[in-house]
């Protein structure tokens, strides 16, 4: 790549960056989930879509998501999870974080780690990708691959994390570990600290919601708060908000956190353009973002966030959202600086 090339990237990045920037300042919309396929290549205990047949053909195509990244940033740049099912099944993969990053949002994925080599490592993160979590549950390579439904799973996610570390263009390409937390793996979690600092990545902890589909509640039986906030305060990779941690036994204890802003500050998409408040509301979607305007839908998601109170989750993905404007901010943006900073 030549000067002008890194040039013109660096002011790219900066640009997304101060629209970002004004978008947390103004509390507009910060995180959609983009849900590219429901389809998977595991059979994981704590998921619905794989039970289904999904087909292929009535995903977005490209010119969708070149469509809806269009539609988004007139919200503002966005940070913009790929998720699943497993996004890593789609072959078009990185012309679809391609679009997005040259639409001025940040794309970046969860993937259960199957499909990465060393190209595919190379191609998503030369695409654009900002941040890659890979998924594991347990430090147990058994335990793992009998949650996931597919042995030699955890093998391939901790060759994935390798890679990705190896291959990342720049420093402020993110890679995490990061593990749903149970009613089983609580202990697990500072072993898979400790594995992320061998690996050279982050690592994140999400909480387990139960709420869609058939899924049996698995929440852990006890207080997790401290113990987490003691982890937190001993490994700096351990980089989960310590506003999103501090609620986590609200949460178990009462089912979720109350003064849901999905809706507000969060917005989830399915692989169809159908726009809801998040994934635990896939049902009830408020128009679809390929043939209704952006701002009327927001103003439908304003309106369910005004009129339907929620309670019933703390995943990440509202979390972080929700957490970066608990008291003290400061703090929150402290964290989130130190977790996107050069590692």
């Amino acid at each position: 790549m030549n000067l002008f090339d890194t040039c013109r990237q660096e002011l790219h990045y900066q640009y997304r960056c101060l629209r970002l920037a004004t978008g947390f300042l103004a509390r507009r919309f910060i995180n959609c989930n983009l849900q590219l396929t429901y389809r998977c290549n595991f059979k994981c205990q704590i998921c619905d879509f794989w039970k289904t047949e999904h087909d292929p053909a009535a995903e977005l195509s490209l010119a969708d998501i070149r469509q809806i990244g269009r539609q988004l940033r007139r919200l503002g740049t966005l940070i913009i999870s790929l998720a699943g099912g497993e996004p890593l099944i789609r072959e078009d993969l990185c012309d679809i974080i391609k679009i997005l990053n040259e639409e001025n949002h940040f794309p970046i994925l969860i993937t259960n780690g199957w499909f990465v080599d060393a190209q595919v490592a190379r191609d998503i993160l030369q695409a654009g990708l900002q941040e890659i979590s890979v998924s594991i549950d347990y430090r147990d390579p058994a335990r793992h691959d009998a949650q996931r439904g597919r042995p030699g799973s955890w093998e391939r996610a901790v060759r994935a994390l390798e890679l990705f570390h190896k291959h990342r263009p720049d420093r402020r390409n993110r890679v995490h570990l990061i593990s749903v937390l149970l009613d089983d793996n609580l202990e697990d979690v500072e072993p898979l600290i400790q594995l992320a600092r061998e690996l050279g990545v982050t690592y994140m902890v999400n909480l387990y919601s139960w709420n869609r589909g058939t899924k049996t509640r698995r929440l852990p039986e006890r207080s997790v708060t401290e113990h987490l906030l003691g982890l937190k305060r001993q490994y700096p990779e351990f980089v989960t908000l310590t506003s999103y941690l501090e609620r986590m036994d609200q949460a178990i204890s009462t089912g979720g956190i109350g003064n849901c802003q999905t809706g507000r500050l969060l917005l989830n998409i399915d692989h169809r353009g159908q726009v809801s408040r998040c994934t635990e509301r896939l049902e009830e979607p408020v128009g679809n973002i390929l043939s209704d305007d952006i701002l009327e839908l927001r103003r439908r998601l304003w309106h369910v966030a005004d009129t339907q109170p929620c309670a019933q989750c703390w995943t990440s993905c509202r979390g972080f959202a929700e957490s970066m404007f608990q008291p003290p901010r400061w703090r929150q943006l402290r964290e989130f600086l130190h977790s996107v900073k050069p590692h």
